[in-house]
């Protein structure tokens, strides 16, 4: 596996961690099905020896969440990396059925791999490249038959396999149309809905993580 994967492999397990200890440490304890940290036991399988493009590896090689982590923090300040979520939560009180959810991810052009999470690829075949997953928001994180969930969350990882700009403009337009057809909320990482203002930022933000991976 090359750097440029592994790097994508971590940023993309990293974000999924990060999120859990945000979003679910406010969550209540009283809400007994969402993700509990302390259920998790993720390993990260560097020893694929053919990449999978539909898969993220489980097997345990040693390396712990707690590591992968640390690796993304230490990506992170170096600042040539940056990791993008949007949330798609259900109107109070609601949840999103499995069947509603399959057909939307269908009408958007996601691919639901091996491993029950859903993915946005550019191009086809043996030369697609990811651009961004979608992760249920409930543990233990993938979509399951006859499943409901109070939300998804869409990870995409920069430097990806087009400008930043580009990237955000193939994710956010899909997850604005998921939560047109299951009738949820769209909010950035901080689960504040998009205002136009924000939305321009979000842009400005994408150009300039551009300019500086161009220095």
């Amino acid at each position: 596996m090359s750097m440029t994967e592994l790097r994508i492999v971590i940023l993309l397990i990293g974000a999924v961690v990060l999120w859990l200890i945000y979003y679910f440490g406010k969550k209540s304890e009283a809400q007994d099905d969402a993700i509990d940290l302390s259920d998790v036991d993720v390993k990260i399988d560097l020893n694929t020896e053919t990449p999978r493009i539909n898969d993220l590896p489980r097997k345990s090689t040693g390396i712990s969440v707690d590591e992968a982590h640390e690796m993304h923090e230490q990506q992170n300040q170096n600042s040539n990396e940056k990791i993008i979520t949007l949330f798609l939560h259900a109107k109070d009180g609601q949840q999103f059925d499995w069947h509603l959810i399959q057909s939307a991810a269908e009408q958007v052009g996601l691919e639901l791999g091996k491993d029950n999470l859903y993915y946005r690829f550019k191009g086809f075949g043996e030369n697609k490249e990811l651009v961004f997953m979608v992760a249920n928001m409930l543990k233990p994180g993938i979509f399951q038959p006859d499943m409901r969930t109070t939300g998804l969350v869409l990870i995409m990882t920069l430097p990806g396999v087009m400008p930043a700009l580009d990237m955000w403009d193939t994710m956010f337009p899909v997850g604005e149309r998921i939560a047109e057809i299951l009738g949820g909320k769209l909010t950035d990482e901080n689960h504040h809905i998009f205002s136009r203002q924000r939305i321009a930022s979000m842009r400005e933000e994408m150009r300039d993580f551009e300019h500086q991976q161009s220095i």
